[in-house]
């Protein structure tokens, strides 16, 4: 007797209904997952992109406010056009140089003697 490799089943009275039916359901069910998965990784892709949108003009808010502070505090002068140009990582740096010149020397006390940072 000759070996089948395609046999589903080990009767052979059965005509391999049953297992093309089982085999039918699971890959419609393995699409299904598949497709539920993908939506849900859409969806908190545009979640999370939304996400990073509203920091970055949150960012942008306050890169702006810092740009008005150096630019009315600031003895040297950097134009407005140059200041909107660099990063908000570069403008915090300028905007927090230019905090730490103007604490007054009493405030400077106060932390030195309570040694507050």
């Amino acid at each position: 007797m000759a070996i089948d490799d395609k046999l589903l089943s080990i009767d052979s009275d059965d005509d391999n209904k049953d297992y093309e039916a089982f085999d039918k359901y699971l890959e419609e069910d393995t699409n299904r997952k598949k497709n539920k998965t993908v939506h849900e990784i859409e969806n908190m892709g545009d979640l999370y992109l939304k996400e990073i949108e509203l920091k970055n003009a949150q960012k942008e808010i306050r890169k702006q406010e810092q740009i008005k502070y150096i630019l009315k505090h600031s003895k040297h002068t950097y134009p407005s056009n140059i200041l909107n140009s660099y990063s908000f990582q570069d403008i915090q740096q300028i905007y927090d140089e230019l905090k730490s010149k103007e604490i007054s020397f009493f405030t400077k006390l106060f932390h030195f003697i309570f040694n507050v940072d």
